[in-house]
């Protein structure tokens, strides 16, 4: 009994010094970023719609030269760095995924800021790990959960989410299991990231919404923009993993290093017609929240986004695609709220939110950390429409997952396959 509470005590110990120091770090990548896209964007509105995502794409094209993890949303090599090469992410990959990142977004590009953070955060953890005095006090496990804590640190400060970003980052890393030895480290130091964007930058939820008063005569609506987000989700992720194939016919061609380039093109195209979906799409959603929009211009907005997305970041753009997942079910549940509650409510909200926990759910297969991140991003006042979202775009969205590239050969994949062959009620 003494020698495990030593254990105990040495853990928590250990974990509170490093996640916490991991945590500062988050919080600092996270302000960098953001930072660094305003002063793109500065420059970037300048210029003509249809040319600016291509600049971004050339941009990613020159640094790919100097690091080929700059290519893609980055999410998939957290995933991939964490599961199979003990959270091995290479430390110049914050610097050079900072400034693609920052080139992407900042110049047009459809995308969001999750994918980025995640590498940047991990990276700052494997700096971490090899400074000579901290060495000696971690092995290759704790490496691992360094890169984790990294990663939810710069998550939890980028969406001003405490728990929310902790949890995502563990809940990404498997589609069925959350591992405690991940998420208790990695809560802490998203709390501690959290603290340290707010205290520097901005301390306010990402959206602002009006109170409500979750009525129970309203949870079928909550479930039917659930739903609607989550098959639009779907086609999503099928449309995206299509322009992925795509972009792998061309890299056969020998046209890598044009792929940024021609995604950023086909981008521009779109934005000449749909300028909304340009850049990460807050902005939008807040609209979204603010007023009431026409149902075709919501659907014609929401195909857009999708297409947008798929050609920035399937062709290699360096972007996150949690932000296009919130817009995606944003305007899910506001064409919804068009159709039922006739808009512009508080009913409206709140099925936007459902929406919005509901793709995020479907995508990305973190239907915990989806309901826990839009309570955190709006407020409390929308927790019962984002947990019926998020259970229902889960149930829709389980058996895909817009991150493809999970390793095959782990116990926990392998029994998430089996049940899912077992799993008939969702067939």
């Amino acid at each position: 009994m003494l020698n495990m509470t030593k254990y105990v005590n040495g853990y928590m110990t250990k974990w509170l010094f490093f996640a916490t120091l991991v945590g500062i770090g988050g919080g600092i990548s996270a302000l960098a970023l953001n930072a660094v896209i305003d002063f793109v964007s500065y420059w970037g509105v300048m210029l003509p719609l249809w040319l600016a995502p291509v600049i971004g794409g050339v941009i990613v094209s020159l640094l790919y030269r100097f690091d080929p993890n700059v290519l893609g949303s980055g999410t998939p090599k957290y995933i991939d760095g964490v599961n199979l090469y003990q959270g091995e992410i290479t430390r110049r990959t914050w610097l050079t995924k900072l400034l693609a990142s920052s080139a992407t977004i900042g110049f047009q590009g459809s995308g969001g800021v999750e994918g980025p953070m995640v590498l940047m955060g991990g990276s700052l953890g494997n700096f971490i790990e090899k400074i000579p005095l901290f060495k000696r006090w971690l092995d290759k496990e704790d490496r691992r959960i360094l890169t984790v804590c990294g990663a939810a640190g710069a998550i939890g400060a980028i969406f001003r989410s405490p728990l929310g970003g902790g949890i995502f980052a563990a809940e990404l890393l498997y589609k069925t299991s959350l591992h405690y030895s991940d998420m208790f480290p990695a809560i802490l130091s998203s709390t501690v990231g959290f603290v340290i964007y707010s205290t520097v930058g901005d301390a306010n939820p990402l959206f602002a919404m009006p109170d409500y008063q979750t009525n129970p005569t309203n949870i079928l609506y909550y479930a039917l923009a659930g739903l609607l987000a989550g098959y639009a989700s779907v086609w999503f992720m099928k449309l995206f993993h299509k322009t992925e194939e795509w972009g792998d016919w061309l890299v056969n061609k020998g046209a890598r290093h044009y792929l940024p380039i021609l995604g950023g093109a086909l981008t521009g195209v779109i934005l000449i017609f749909f300028p909304e979906v340009a850049g990460t799409g807050t902005a939008f959603i807040q609209n979204l929240i603010d007023a009431s929009f026409g149902t075709w211009f919501l659907i014609a907005i929401l195909v857009a986004k999708m297409f947008a997305s798929s050609f920035t970041i399937g062709f290699r753009g360096s972007a996150g695609l949690v932000i296009p997942a919130l817009f995606i079910g944003a305007v899910s549940g506001s064409i919804l709220s068009n159709v039922f509650v006739g808009g512009g409510n508080g009913l409206s909200n709140a099925l936007i939110i459902s929406g919005m926990a509901a793709s995020l759910a479907s995508i990305a297969n973190v239907p915990i950390a989806a309901a826990v991140l839009l309570i955190e991003m709006v407020g409390f006042q929308v927790g019962g429409s984002a947990v019926v979202g998020s259970v229902m775009g889960y149930i829709v969205g389980h058996r895909r997952m817009v991150y493809i590239n999970m390793r095959h050969d782990d116990p926990d994949y392998r029994a998430a396959k089996e049940f899912r062959k077992l799993d008939r009620y969702f067939e």
